[in-house]
């Protein structure tokens, strides 16, 4: 979490509240001690029910620090799809937010609360702040009585570190079992490739923590180098613009869906928000309509770059970088450092377009009018590639071919910069409320 190189720089900021590395680490150490006294081991799975609030990074950090492996629970999943994941994923500790308490109705159905959750469940040990009822423990009172001084339980590099489930949009989720090394290995691509961050830099984070790439490609990578985070629990885009303008940040990461919502109230009225200290921003999940895209960075005076990646890469694969050769709408980039990527045929997987044909330059025998030879399933190859699927040895004997490529079923095609464009994803994404 880099608390001993940054100490009293602000790391989080929520609410008007600011949670410097030194607090973070020391609220992380608390959740590890409550965690461990109720009986957590190294390789648990512990639960996280928690929205984009101040609660997530420490819960997170804990749960690590305690050697448990943190799964990020969908909240948008249905309370069936959620029992489901928690049962298949032998959670048996729950971290809950209290905004969950007693549970919501939104426009998408009904967020069940944890305690019921659990109980529905299974999961025998809760945490929800400002609730005693049962076994249930008090969660911020258990913190507050808690050492802040931890010993972090070793865990070896090939260890399973977190695992996030799949979408389920196409059959029920299945768990993506990453590694330490998976996580850093991502961190590291994105720092010296697509993601270059400093101390100085900030980002409005609005993209859900249950996602991999809120998760790792944002929280992971600018904790690790001393940015700052300005959490936002919801998809309100006058409050985000409101909150780049006012702490001058300088990134930002969103979905087609939200960069519409907030250029729509932008647009409303420009001369409310300073967009000036933006330095780069990033469209993730699917392309923005380039003449969107387009007015945005003249308006806001910053490129928009597109990647691509995967809860099971970490979400590590491509970037489009944002001072390189700029492409139109739908440009997701080369593959980043550290990471292979090929073309296959999707049926035979035969290689139509080798790693090695891309590095350093595409091949001038490549014949980038041959639409077949230049498109074809993404497989991908390198240290941010996950251990496979959580309990699914059919699935992941699928999945993986020899000589550790992961075969993605996510169709692209390369062009003579050798640049990536998406094609055709293997699995529906389905875009509400700001993500997918």
């Amino acid at each position: 979490m880099g608390a001993n190189r940054y100490g009293d720089k602000t790391a989080i900021t929520f609410m008007g509240q600011e949670t410097s590395y030194a607090e973070l680490e020391a609220r992380a150490n608390s959740v590890a001690n409550v965690l461990a006294d109720n009986g957590v081991e190294a390789g648990d799975r512990v639960g996280l029910y928690i929205p984009n609030t101040d609660q997530f990074p420490e819960a997170y950090f804990g749960a690590h620090k305690a050697g448990a492996i943190p799964v990020p629970l969908n909240l948008r999943m249905d309370p069936n799809t959620l029992e489901f994941v928690l049962k298949d994923g032998d959670v048996d500790h729950m971290l809950g937010s209290p905004l969950l308490a007693g549970g919501m109705d939104t426009e998408e159905g009904r967020i069940v609360g944890p305690t019921e959750l659990a109980e529905r469940a299974g999961v025998s040990n809760v945490y929800v702040s400002g609730v005693s009822e049962g076994d249930v423990v008090n969660y911020s009172q258990a913190t507050a009585e808690a050492s802040s001084e931890f010993e972090t339980v070793d865990r070896a590099f090939d260890d399973v570190a977190c695992q996030p489930y799949t979408s389920g949009t196409t059959g029920k989720p299945k768990g993506v079992l990453l590694t330490h090394e998976n996580l850093l290995s991502t961190i590291e691509a994105y720092e010296k490739g697509g993601l270059p961050i400093d101390p100085d830099d900030s980002i409005v984070l609005v993209l859900p923590l249950f996602h991999i790439y809120a998760l790792n490609a944002i929280q992971g990578t600018y904790l690790y180098n001393g940015a700052t985070m300005h959490l936002i629990p919801r998809p309100d885009p006058e409050m985000i613009l409101q909150t780049i303008s006012t702490n001058e940040v300088t990134n930002f990461a969103g979905v087609p869906a939200l960069y519409n919502m907030m250029w729509q109230s932008y647009r409303e009225d420009p001369d409310a928000y300073d967009m000036d200290s933006l330095t780069d921003v990033i469209c993730a999940a699917a392309p923005l309509a380039d003449d969107t895209r387009r007015t945005i960075e003249e308006a806001w005076g910053v490129p928009m770059t597109e990647g691509w990646g995967m809860t099971e890469t970490g979400p590590a694969g491509c970037v489009e970088p944002a001072r390189g050769v700029r492409k139109s709408a739908g440009c997701i980039g080369p593959a980043l450092r550290n990471v292979e990527l090929k073309l296959v045929d999707p049926d035979s997987r035969e290689t139509r377009i080798a790693a090695a044909d891309l590095e350093p330059h595409p091949d001038d025998d490549i014949d980038f009018s041959d639409d077949e030879q230049v498109t074809g399933e993404i497989a991908i190859r390198g240290p941010t590639v996950f251990e496979g699927y959580y309990d699914r040895p059919e699935k992941n004997e699928a999945v993986f071919g020899t000589e550790g490529w992961f075969y993605t079923e996510d169709i692209a095609r390369v062009d003579r910069d050798g640049y990536f464009w998406m094609v055709d994803r293997a699995d529906d994404m389905i875009i509400a409320g700001g993500e997918n």
